[in-house]
């Protein structure tokens, strides 16, 4: 019986100390505990028909971690393509980390059918990244999104992702969209991007 606990003890021990060490291979970049963090809706958006996100601002509605999340009020119409997105502009070197992640909530009372990406703008050119898929959000549930950044990634459209394009990355954009069929006017809520080493 004492081996026993004596194993159940250590296993313990050493799930434990995993469990901490991968806790800590996680840098928080935006958690909006302290406002917006930079954080806006491109000025183009305003302009074109098919972006139809409202306004952001810091919420304690919902939050994955902390108190507060992003809240992101869209209206999107159905019926056609629509987009709406916000992003961050600012110089990141991210040559230390294998991933990138952020969570994001739909309120139960949304339609299912909407979706989301990250776009990452990168370079001296400037170079407008999507990932190369959206993924669906789930009513009434916090989903994480991640995208591999280490060299040979798939997660990116049409880019190398070596070196250089994880030391210069310039800006960060995250879009849901409806492709035609839902629509919903309301939050949508973003908290805990981050980096994975």
């Amino acid at each position: 019986m004492k081996k026993v606990a004596l194993v159940l003890a250590l296993a313990g021990l050493l799930f434990g100390a995993s469990f901490v060490c991968e806790a800590a291979e996680e840098t928080v970049l935006f958690d909006f505990e302290n406002g917006l963090q930079g954080w806006d809706i491109p000025d183009w958006a305003y302009e074109k028909p098919d972006h139809v996100q409202k306004e952001i601002k810091p919420s304690n509605n919902f939050a994955k971690q902390g108190k507060q999340s992003l809240e992101i009020d869209v209206e999107f119409p159905g019926g056609r393509w629509t987009g709406a997105i916000v992003e961050v502009m600012q110089y990141f070197d991210w040559s230390e980390y294998s991933a990138i992640a952020y969570d994001i909530y739909l309120p139960a009372n949304a339609p299912l059918g909407l979706k989301t990406q990250m776009i990452l703008t990168v370079g001296d050119a400037w170079k407008w990244v999507e990932m190369s898929r959206s993924y669906n959000l789930i009513p009434g549930q916090w989903v994480t999104i991640k995208a591999d950044l280490k060299a040979g990634s798939i997660d990116w459209r049409r880019v190398q992702v070596d070196d250089a394009f994880r030391q210069d990355v310039r800006k960060v954009d995250i879009r849901v969209i409806s492709n035609g069929k839902p629509a919903y006017t309301g939050p949508i809520y973003l908290d805990n991007i981050r980096l994975i080493k």
